[in-house]
């Protein structure tokens, strides 16, 4: 192949066998003279050690450097590592970092986390000091926000607990500023939830504000208001705006826990003149529709079962915004729930045989005998009355409601026409009475819907003397223990009397154990009403407060170090006598 006479040609070293035969020969050309020939040897000769030199210069000079990319990521536990160490001494797990990036304003970071079910996460957002306003959240599969932190704030936090979806994606959002970000969460016990939640100022929490609605005018009041006066103890499941109009519903989920209560206040902004709100179940039947409270609509739900429902909510006639504040109760706090609160009852309506079969295998275990049985069909508008035989001691009375009853009240009357006890439920209501036993008479009453019944009586294998000596508040006090799961009379064998006076406070003093809960239930006898329970812990001076009409509960955890308290309770009026009852729990790792 010719070569271009344009182009240098580059020397190959080759191998001899390979090279071509000689080309023939040139004309000569005159030979040089001697003097030429001399300089020129001489300036070869110069030349060969600076050549030589240059040669081995450049045989041992550094490669020179290359742009490259590196592998390295930002450490996300350096802008966590505070708090996360804060959460732990208060009873979290260990620090997970779910993403770590440097962002600007309106950008996004994330990832899909696991939580078991029986626990709580916390789940923090923090950022560099260049980075002023920084949003949390954690979404469902289906994309709607669980919980949320949207205050105008750098530092982010939600603590999200049980009830809650087996899979969340927790995403931290920039609203001003550019520089690192760091996402992190921790695993909690549901004991220790309160205690994380102060260490690190997590939001989600019972009488906490929540990010964007906490400029909502007046809502934290109305809150704290409304459940003041339901009783019980309240935590925040979900708290988030919604925006609704009259052509759709808008719709957010509620888990209904079996023994717990669900309370659903739903406030609108000023635009909004009126609102329709139910609660649906998994077919998309109204089981439940919210009363009004001026403008707010309220739904408390109730379920002995485990139950998926969805709020759906309509505007009539105009376009806005509703705050939906979600709050869920303590087991078994149906019995402090205010008489004045009326309760909807979620239940799945069964044969009274199979209610009956289901309700006899859940009781095998516990060592009652064989019941006495009576038959009835509750009416609505009246009471269907069934005399029956109470044993000496303690028992146990519970009205089995076949479909399509759904809704009874239970009253336990003595032979003198003395109150003995008072339950309603849905497929179920459980008294309890101590005493001396004889001639007694229950009263069934339907309130939704007529339907047959069964009234099974259970000797209690104990009967302490104090739940003996005050029968009413041994029958609350065990109705409220029984709704936890407690066995009967014999779990309530510690329980004191206490003189309780509207004018006094009466203290009693609490030693939490290192590393245990403690819970405290007062459950007043017939005379006075409405009780104050206060624990305190009295080497910090940290206090919780609890309220109900006729019974009334409150906890409080010990970490590695025991904790002083003390007991406070207090009527709202009147006089009268408690039984106060201490119960103690190892706290959960």
């Amino acid at each position: 192949m010719s070569e271009r006479p344009d182009e240098p040609t580059t020397l190959r070293p080759r191998h001899p066998a390979s090279l071509p035969s000689p080309a023939p020969p040139l004309p000569s050309a005159p030979r040089p003279s001697p003097a030429r020939a001399g300089w020129a040897l001489a300036a070869l000769l110069a030349a060969a050690p600076a050549c030589r030199a240059g040669a081995t210069a450049s045989s041992s000079a550094p490669a020179p450097e290359v742009l490259r990319a590196l592998p390295d990521r930002i450490d996300g536990s350096a802008l966590l590592g505070r708090d996360a160490g804060r959460a732990a001494q208060a009873g979290a797990g260990p620090l997970r970092v779910v993403g770590a990036d440097m962002l600007s304003e309106g950008d996004r970071l994330g990832a899909f986390v696991e939580v078991p079910a029986g626990e709580c996460m916390l789940a923090m957002a923090r950022v560099s000091p260049t980075i002023g306003d920084v949003d949390l959240f954690a979404f469902e599969d289906d994309g709607s926000a669980f919980s949320t932190d949207e205050a105008a704030d750098a530092r982010a936090s939600i603590l999200v607990c049980p009830p809650h979806p087996r899979r969340l994606y927790v995403m931290a959002r920039v609203m001003s500023g550019a520089g690192a970000v760091s996402i992190g969460v921790q695993g909690v016990p549901e004991k220790a939830a309160d205690a994380v939640a102060r260490a690190v100022g997590a939001r989600g929490r019972a009488g906490d504000e929540s990010g964007r609605l906490e400029s909502w005018p007046g809502l934290e009041a109305k809150v704290r208001a409304h459940r003041g006066a339901i009783g019980a103890r309240w935590e925040d499941v979900r708290r988030v705006a919604l925006p609704v109009g009259s052509r759709t519903a808008s719709r957010i989920g509620v888990t209904l826990e079996g023994g717990r209560c669900a309370d659903v206040l739903v406030s609108p902004s000023d635009e909004v003149a009126s609102l329709e709100v139910v609660a649906e179940d998994e077919t998309g039947r109204i089981v439940a529709r919210a009363r009004e409270r001026g403008q707010d609509r309220a739904l408390l739900l109730c379920s002995t079962a485990s139950i998926e429902l969805s709020i759906a909510i309509r505007s009539r006639g105009t376009q806005g915004l509703v705050a939906v504040v979600v709050g869920r109760s303590q087991p078994g706090a149906e019995a402090e729930i205010s008489g004045a609160t009326p309760i909807e009852r979620v239940t799945e309506g069964r044969d009274l045989a199979e209610v009956r079969a289901a309700h006899g295998r859940a009781l095998a275990s516990r060592g009652y005998g064989a019941p006495r049985v009576s038959t009835g069909a509750a009416r609505l508008g009246s009471r269907t009355t069934l005399p029956i035989e109470l044993p000496a001691g303690c028992a146990r009375i519970d009205v089995l409601a076949g479909k399509p009853l759904a809704d009874v009240l239970a009253e336990l009357w003595s032979d003198a026409h003395a109150l003995l006890g008072r339950a309603r439920g849905g497929a179920q209501a459980t008294l309890f009475t101590c005493g001396s036993g004889g001639p007694a008479r229950v009263d069934v009453e339907s309130m939704a819907q007529p339907g047959p019944f069964a009234v099974e009586v259970r000797k209690e294998p104990e009967a302490p003397p104090a739940l003996v000596a005050h029968p009413l508040a041994a029958a609350r006090l065990l109705g409220r223990m029984s709704a936890t799961g407690a066995t009967g009379a014999a779990s309530a064998a510690g329980a004191q009397a206490v003189a309780l006076d509207a004018a006094r406070l009466k203290i009693l003093p609490l030693q939490i154990p290192a590393n245990t809960c403690a819970e405290v239930i007062a459950a007043l006898d017939a005379e006075g009403a409405g009780v104050d329970l206060r624990l305190v812990d009295t080497s910090t001076g940290e206090s919780s407060l609890a309220r109900a009409r006729h019974v009334v509960s409150d906890s409080r955890c010990a970490g590695p170090a025991p904790v002083p308290a003390s007991i406070e309770l207090r009527l709202a009026a009147g006089k009268g006598e408690a039984l106060v009852l201490t119960r103690t729990s190892a706290r959960a790792p």
